[in-house]
């Protein structure tokens, strides 16, 4: 028969290891300093490269999200803070390269129109 003894340090043995595991387990997240301000960098880089007027849609979402990690900064929830300043800083980054197209494209009418000038300037020229 098992005693009274044997059974409690079992239970306190099984209770050790299991408190162990469950410390190695629970993960300490870090606040995400670094990628809210990545995001914070993005956003002004969108803003500065005129994204406001080429994608305001998709500035206006970055900001968004990342006001909810600041949020999720202060209510210590760092995992979902750190997913959101990622997510925000993808968002400035499509915002900027939409105003980089929309640049380009721009550019690109620009020298149409010039090549068409030339063009008929040099039939006007050779009548």
């Amino acid at each position: 028969m098992i005693s009274k003894n044997k059974i409690v340090l079992v239970m306190a043995g099984a209770s050790l290891i299991f408190g162990f595991t469950i410390m190695g387990c629970a993960e300490k997240v870090a606040v995400p300093n670094e990628k809210i301000a990545n995001a914070e960098r993005a956003i002004s880089g969108a803003r500065e490269s005129n994204a406001i007027v080429n994608a305001p849609l998709d500035l206006r979402i970055s900001e968004d999200k990342l006001k909810q990690a600041k949020e999720a900064v202060a209510a210590e929830e760092y995992v979902q803070a750190g997913r959101l300043a990622d997510e925000a800083t993808l968002d400035a980054d499509v915002a900027r390269a939409k105003t980089r197209a929309a640049k380009a494209k721009e550019i690109s009418g620009e020298m149409r129109n010039t090549v068409d000038s030339m063009r008929k300037e040099l039939e006007r020229s050779h009548k």
